[in-house]
Order: C-alpha cells, then sequence, then structure tokens
C-alpha cells in the first residue's frame, strides 16, 4: 500500500476527513507523572513522553513541568535541551516530532497517523502489512523498527537513576542501554523512593503487604535449610516452616564477596570458588565500576560491573589471566573454580574460608545459621 503517490494521498486525505468527522483521535499513552515522581528521588529530571521538547522535575514526590525553546528537544540523558535534529523523539503523541504527513504509531507496527497542524489521525495498514517509516508505505512482512514504547522506563529515565518497584517493599528498577533491569534490596532492607537507595526498614513507609512465597514440592527438604534462589550467584532462600506444615522461602543475600553454595545444607563462600552460570557481578560495582570474573572462559577475560549487573565485558590480552581479587590482568596462572572451563569447575572451598548464613526466625527470636568450611 503505497501512502506517498499523489492519488493514494488524495485518497486517504479524504478518508482522514470522514475519520474526523468520527471523532477518531491520537491515543494516548499511560504516563502518568503524578505517579512516577512518588517512585523517584526528590530532585529527579524525567523525559515527558507526551511531547518532545517536555521534561518533569520531582520535588517532594509532585511534578513540575517545562518545556524547551523552538526547535529544541529535550535529551534524557543530557537533562538538557538539545537541537531536534540530534534527538529520535519517541512520544505517545505520534505528530509531537512531524507536525504535518504521515508518521507510525508509536504504540503498533501495522498503524499509522497522518498529521495535519500537528493533529493526528489514525489509519491501519491491511492484513499482514506493517508500516514502513522511511517510505511512508504499507508493506508486507516488512520487520517492525519499533523498539521501545514512549511509555518505557528506557524512555522517561536518564540511564543508572533507580525508580522504586511499586509492587515491592524492597525492589527498585533502572535502565541500562535501552533495558529495564529490575534489582532488590539486600536481606531485610527497603527501598527509599525519596532518597533513591535502599535503608532500613523502619525508615522507609511501604503499605505493601507481601503474600509469602511458598516451597514447591521438593525445594526444601527439611525446615531450617538453605537453598538457592534459582537466579542469582550470591542470593538464597531460608526454608521457614510455618503454622500450617508448608515451607515460606524467605529470601536473603550473601555479602559482596561471596556467593552461595548448597553444598552441605547451604553456605555463603569466597565468590572465586563458586562456578555460576547466573550474572556474576552480583554484589559489585554499588559505588563504582568493577571486574569480574566470566564463567568458563578459562579465567582469561572479565564482565564490566555497575550497580550489581553486568553492563559488558573483555578480555586480557594475549596469555594473560583475570585476577577478580585484584582487579586486573596478570602473566600469573589464574585458575578460580569461578572461570575455569566446566570440565574443571568445582564448588568446594578452600579449607580455612567460611562464611555463617544467619536468618532470623520471628517465631522462635533465635538465629539459624549454616556453615561451610
Amino acid at each position: 500500500m503505497k501512502l506517498t503517490s499523489t492519488s493514494s494521498v488524495n485518497n486517504l486525505r479524504i478518508s482522514l476527513v470522514l475519520l474526523y468527522g468520527l471523532g477518531l483521535t491520537v491515543v494516548s499513552g499511560t504516563f502518568d507523572p503524578q505517579v512516577i515522581c512518588t517512585l523517584l528521588a526528590n530532585g529527579t529530571k524525567i523525559n515527558d513522553p507526551r511531547a518532545c521538547n517536555a521534561w518533569i522535575v520531582c520535588v517532594d514526590g509532585e511534578p513540575i513541568g517545562g518545556t524547551c525553546g523552538t526547535d529544541l528537544f529535550y535529551d534524557r540523558e543530557s537533562e538538557e535541551c538539545v537541537p531536534s535534529s540530534n534527538i529520535t523523539c519517541i512520544s505517545s503523541n505520534p505528530c509531537a516530532a512531524v507536525q504535518n504527513g504521515f508518521v507510525a504509531d508509536p504504540y503498533s507496527c501495522s498503524d499509522y497517523y497522518y498529521c495535519l497542524n500537528g493533529n493526528g489521525t489514525h489509519g491501519q495498514c491491511n492484513s499482514g502489512m506493517n508500516y514502513n517509516p522511511g517510505t511512508e508505505d504499507c508493506i508486507r512482512n516488512f520487520t517492525c523498527t519499533q523498539t521501545m514504547l514512549p511509555d518505557s522506563y528506557c524512555n522517561i529515565l536518564p540511564d543508572g537513576v533507580f525508580i522504586k518497584d511499586p509492587t515491592s517493599c524492597n525492589g527498585y528498577q533502572m535502565c541500562w542501554q535501552g533495558v529495564v533491569i529490575n534489582g532488590t534490596c539486600p536481606d531485610t532492607f527497603y527501598f527509599s523512593a525519596a532518597n533513591g537507595e535502599c535503608e532500613y526498614p523502619q525508615n522507609v513507609t511501604c503499605a505493601i503487604t507481601e503474600e509469602p512465597l511458598i516451597a514447591k514440592s521438593g525445594e526444601c527438604s527439611s525446615a531450617g535449610q538453605f537453598v538457592s534462589d534459582g537466579s542469582t550467584c550470591n542470593g538464597y532462600y531460608y526454608c521457614q516452616q510455618l503454622d500450617n506444615g508448608e515451607m515460606e522461602l524467605v529470601h536473603g543475600e550473601c555479602a559482596s564477596a561471596y556467593f552461595f553454595s548448597a553444598a552441605d545444607g547451604g553456605a555463603c563462600v569466597p565468590r572465586s570458588q563458586i562456578h555460576c552460570d547466573y550474572d556474576r557481578c552480583a554484589g559489585l560495582g554499588e559505588t563504582n565500576i568493577q571486574l569480574a570474573n566470566e564463567s568458563d572462559d578459562d579465567c582469561t577475560g572479565y564482565a564490566i560491573c555497575q550497580s550489581g549487573v553486568s553492563i559488558g565485558s573483555g578480555l586480557c590480552p594475549s596469555d594473560e589471566y583475570f585476577d577478580e581479587l585484584t582487579q586486573r590482568c596478570t602473566t600469573q596462572l589464574i585458575s578460580y573454580p569461578a572461570c575455569a572451563l566446566s570440565a574443571a569447575s568445582s564448588t568446594s572451598t578452600p579449607q580455612g574460608e567460611q562464611q555463617t548464613v544467619t536468618m532470623i526466625n520471628d517465631d522462635t527470636s533465635s538465629d539459624t545459621s549454616a556453615t561451610i568450611s
């Protein structure tokens, strides 16, 4: 379906006039600044996805908006107004960047809008076709070029800015290179939206009542056992028996220098001694960039860590090895179980090194510990 030929455009405009008469309008997004500012630290500046030239500052949980000057768009990364030609605007208002002409529907691969003086009217390609914004055509089996919705955190927040998870007392999220990353505060800490960091529960107001996580059959063989959380290198669950006989899984995390080992009832052991197929950046890069050994690479490479997640990777020069403990490449042979090839991997702990995992049992006010040595 060609939209740019004279006859097609004229026919389409006739159809659009009829659509205007039916009252069809631009679809709005789900962005609500009143809500999002309650989840962000005081003073955070964000992009307003309802326009290309608008921004919002969250002050004491309330949104205060502003706009850029003529021919300027807001850049969420630099937090500045820049020439519109320097920014690819992704807005819930499809006519925010193009006042007149055909544009893609920001929420659909097969839909489009015709903008006239900044007002948009919706159109849709035939079944099996997607809209090509480059040629302004509807093309069969055209690969959709949309990679981000206007209301995505990665279109709103600067990279690395934490936002509270509204469904959890201890959860938070952030955007990094177009990907939303989920995180949780360690142990019993809660995430403070106002300060953008993990704090003691008594310092954070959280009205969320979380249902206990019940162990599936076979997950906990006995009360007091520690088991892996199945998603992180440093996370574990403590098996706590409820009054009804079910086992509740209470989550915990090892300290930054340790990973969890399920051997012998469970314990936290030096991270260099554990082979783990999850993100090995867990516990690293909280205050500055740190590096971690990679699994199964014969200790020749490393992951680049920020805020507990991998944001990149690198390799040491030829004939050198990476040492996570010293944070550098070295000609000395490194053969930690953490990075050794799978055939040589081991989850044993060096003699004499140990750390105790402790979980408070609320019912008995006693400590339950597991130690590996």
